[in-house]
C-alpha cells in the first residue's frame, strides 16, 4: 500500500514538473511576411515564414511547434555574412535549409533535417540568410534567387 501511494505522489510530482517546464517556455514572438517568388520552374509563388532576426528568435527558430503549414517556415537574418550552424533539438519535423548569399541567391542547400536530432548542420559558404521549410516540399535549386530579400536587409 506505501509502495502504491508513494508512487502516486511520485508521479503528481513529475507530472507537476513537467508541466511547470512546459509552462515556462518563452515562446518568443516572430513577425510573419510574404516572400513573393519570381523563379522560372517554381510551382508556388509565394511562401508565408517568420522572421527570425534577434539571437533570441534565432536561437528558438521553429522549436516545440508540432506542425506547419504548407508553404511556411521560417527565414534567420543577420546583419552579416557568416558560416551558420543549426540543429534540429525540440524540432518535431523534417526540414529543408536554404542558405543564401547577401544577395539572396541560394548558395547551398541541406535537404531533410531530421526532426529531433542535435548534429549540427553547418553551411560551407558564408551566408547571410537561412531559410527552414518543410522537408520535401520545394524543389528550389542553388543558384535560385529569392527577391523578398530585398525588402528584409
Amino acid at each position: 500500500m506505501k509502495l502504491v501511494l508513494l508512487s502516486t505522489y511520485l508521479g503528481i510530482f513529475l507530472i507537476s514538473l513537467i508541466n511547470h517546464s512546459f509552462a515556462s517556455i518563452n515562446v518568443p514572438k516572430f513577425k510573419r511576411f510574404i516572400c513573393k517568388i519570381d523563379m522560372e520552374k517554381i510551382k508556388i509563388n509565394q511562401l508565408m515564414l517568420d522572421i527570425a532576426d534577434t539571437e533570441e528568435k534565432r536561437s528558438f527558430g521553429l522549436m516545440s511547434r508540432k506542425k506547419i503549414s504548407p508553404n511556411s517556415g521560417m527565414i534567420f537574418l543577420w546583419k552579416d555574412s557568416k558560416i551558420r550552424s543549426f540543429w534540429m533539438k525540440n524540432t518535431y519535423f523534417n526540414l529543408d535549409l536554404f542558405f543564401l548569399n547577401s544577395e539572396g541567391i541560394i548558395v547551398e542547400i541541406y535537404k531533410n533535417a531530421k526532426a529531433l536530432d542535435e548534429t549540427y548542420i553547418s553551411s560551407k559558404n558564408k551566408v547571410k540568410y537561412v531559410i527552414e521549410l518543410k522537408s520535401g516540399e520545394h524543389d528550389f535549386n542553388v543558384g535560385d534567387r529569392f527577391k523578398c530579400i530585398e525588402n528584409l536587409s
